[in-house]
């Protein structure tokens, strides 16, 4: 166990939750459900998660410093997923990887550090490691190079090897085979990289007419391209030969069909993809299969042929709601963390550009309102909700408020008309105030900004405040009344000073 904390070692004050999808056994299906949970990660919950024992431990890889000790790409692949096949291309390019069988049945990329290593850095070398694998769209773990705050935690991986005796979330050996849990400590061993060999680690690519251009297309020529992907990838070669060769493009998109495509597509849809292009200039097709499969979108700036300063719209992932009476979200953007302040912030385009720009020094480009909807659409349908920090909702707000109101101005001493002056009567357990002139103008100054009205019903819903009226002198006055809080005398007694001649 210890040996797997110290590979696997994340963010230690929140942690994922995941309950599996189960059968009763009337055969009626109990959906699983994965959850942050805002606690310790002790040794409890890590062999809890070894033997077996539900939720499964999800790690959050970013720690408090932005480091982390591992990053995964994680293909989430359901059915038929060949993990044989990924292993063969991981060898061909000699990468120091470990694949893993998923939760799903999918796969989980590993790369492993000795040592915590800026979040930054991993994330960009397993985004170039994605996309020259074909998993350019897949997501990759640190989904954030940042916290934006003591409150945030990031987005978690399920760990392998739960219930490690008879576990379907293993390793793979180099020939294939399932790893045993020891057997996994030995592929790390092998595997494991210095901060200073990871930064030293090259994505090696296949030299070709194409390295100046888009890295997409350098990698689906060395493969060829099968049917599915011929008329998007084609197309999108049309861009590179129009900038690279002005006079001789339709050329070489005959020839780059002839040599790549398999099998090539006909002179019908090559002339068809002619006339598109003499019409007008297009750009490139990033969002399409298969070319966003091997997006690598940083290098693609770079390259002489390659997108330079199109301005393409960011990929929007994982957001996540923390669940405060007024809710705030947080949202990655091209793998850089975003707070939006309130629900208006997603869903209008003005706003999210203007926060956007404001935290990362990023622009978002215009586009369509019904495109930018479908964006938010698809990220609320995945959003995953955070409990908010302890004592942060209005609620816990106010019962601090009128605790510390209620002990502070009242004493044994104090009487029932020393409420019209803002101090608190306690008679026989329960407390008295003035609301409206008093409490209310202690609330805000603290910056309280619900209603008076609100408030009194707050303080009756869920404090069992109730309105009284009591005899102060000789006239009744309205009052709030609760049952007392419990308050220590303080024993404290003044220092006694000898006096000393003026000076």
């Amino acid at each position: 166990m210890k040996k797997f904390i110290e590979i696997f070692t994340g963010l230690e004050r929140a942690h994922g939750c995941t309950y599996v999808e189960k059968k009763n056994t009337d055969g009626t299906k109990v959906k699983g459900q994965s959850f942050v949970k805002r606690q310790h990660v002790d040794e409890e919950l890590w062999s809890n998660h070894l033997k077996g024992i539900e939720p499964s431990l999800g790690i959050i890889p970013i720690n408090e410093e932005n480091k982390c000790r591992w990053g995964c790409i994680d293909i989430d692949s359901y059915a038929g997923f060949d993990h044989k096949k990924l292993i063969i291309q991981i060898k061909k390019f000699k990468l120091p990887l470990i694949t893993f069988r998923s939760k799903s049945g999918g796969a989980h990329i590993f790369l492993f550090t000795t040592v915590p290593v800026d979040a930054e850095l991993i994330r960009k070398k397993l985004v170039s490691i994605g996309s020259i694998l074909g998993f350019g769209s897949s997501e990759v773990f640190p989904k954030q190079i940042e916290l934006k705050s003591k409150d945030d935690t990031g987005n978690f991986l399920n760990l392998p090897y739960f219930n490690a005796t008879n576990t379907t979330r293993y390793a793979f050996l180099e020939n294939g085979e399932a790893a045993s849990i020891d057997g996994f400590f030995g592929l790390y061993e092998r595997n494991k990289l210095t901060p200073e060999q990871l930064e030293k680690l090259i994505i090696k690519r296949t030299e070709s007419e194409l390295s100046d251009g888009p890295p997409c297309m350098e990698t689906l020529a060395a493969e060829g391209i099968s049917e599915g992907g011929r008329d998007n990838a084609l197309f999108h070669y049309t861009v590179y030969a129009k900038k690279k060769w002005p006079s001789e493009w339709k050329n070489k998109i005959i020839l780059f069909n002839e040599k790549v495509m398999k099998p090539p597509l006909d002179d019908a849809s090559v002339e068809r993809i002619k006339e598109q292009h003499d019409k007008k200039e297009w750009g490139y097709k990033c969002k399409d299969e298969p070319m966003c499969s091997f997006c690598d979108k940083e290098l693609c700036r770079t390259r002489k042929y390659g997108i330079g300063g199109m301005a393409l719209f960011p990929v929007l992932s994982d957001l996540q709601k923390i669940e405060l009476d007024e809710p705030y979200y947080y949202v990655n953007v091209d793998g850089q963390r975003v707070k939006l302040d309130n629900v208006e912030t997603l869903l209008e385009q003005r706003l999210f550009q203007r926060a956007v720009a404001k935290q990362i020094d990023k622009r978002p480009p215009r586009i369509s309102p019904k495109e930018f909807g479908q964006y938010t659409d698809l990220l609320l349908a995945g959003i995953e909700k955070v409990p908010a920090p302890a004592g942060s909702s209005k609620i816990d707000q106010l019962q601090e408020h009128l605790e510390e109101f209620c002990t502070n101005r009242s004493s044994t001493t104090t009487t029932k008309e020393d409420i019209s002056r803002g101090n608190v009567y306690t008679s026989e357990g329960k407390h008295y105030f003035i609301f409206s002139k008093f409490f209310y103008g202690f609330l805000q100054k603290r910056k309280w900004d619900e209603k008076s009205q609100v408030t009194q019903q707050m303080l009756k819903d869920h404090f069992d405040c109730i309105d009284d009226r009591i005899m102060v002198g000789k006239k009744k006055v309205s009052v709030m009344c609760i049952i007392s809080f419990d308050r220590i005398e303080d024993s404290y007694k003044p220092k006694q000073f000898k006096p000393k001649d003026p000076y």
